[in-house]
């Protein structure tokens, strides 16, 4: 009787065309997630909802809340029984930028009161590293706007 091995596997034809086409697609899929980092259109995110959380808190605390940058990548909050009264920190109502995204003016201050009114209408430049840049609007009622 003679022995039979089977023999089974793939031929080297077949592997160098499944890594081609691994690496295809690998190229495929690192090329569209770039696309997807957009440090201006993060910070303007970023910057909406975090004035919207100061204001809430603001609201829901019955407290004045002012927000004012303290480098042209953050943004922090403090709290008062007014907004002309000296300020506290608040510790946890902090907020970086995203990498490649900056603030051109860092001389605005804008308050909350506990009703959620802005004491004044703000305007600030939001920028990224191409020279891209939005406006970020805090209107009298408390409401933000990227434009």
């Amino acid at each position: 009787m003679q022995n039979r091995i089977q023999e089974a596997g793939y031929t080297l034809a077949e592997m160098l065309v499944v890594m081609a086409l691994i690496g295809i697609l690998a190229g495929t899929a690192v090329s569209n997630l770039k696309e997807l980092n957009d440090p201006l259109a993060d910070a303007s995110f970023t910057v909406t909802h975090y004035l919207r959380l100061v204001r809430a808190r603001g609201i829901s605390q019955t407290l004045f809340i002012q927000v004012a940058p303290t480098s042209s990548t953050i943004i922090a909050a403090s709290s008062s029984d007014s907004c002309s009264g000296t300020m506290t920190a608040i510790d946890d109502l902090e907020v970086n930028l995203p990498r490649g995204a900056s603030m051109s003016d860092t001389s605005w201050t804008a308050c909350f009161t506990p009703r959620g009114l802005s004491e004044d209408n703000i305007t600030f430049d939001l920028s990224d590293s191409d020279g891209q840049s939005k406006t970020v609007e805090i209107a009298l009622g408390g409401g933000v706007r990227i434009q």
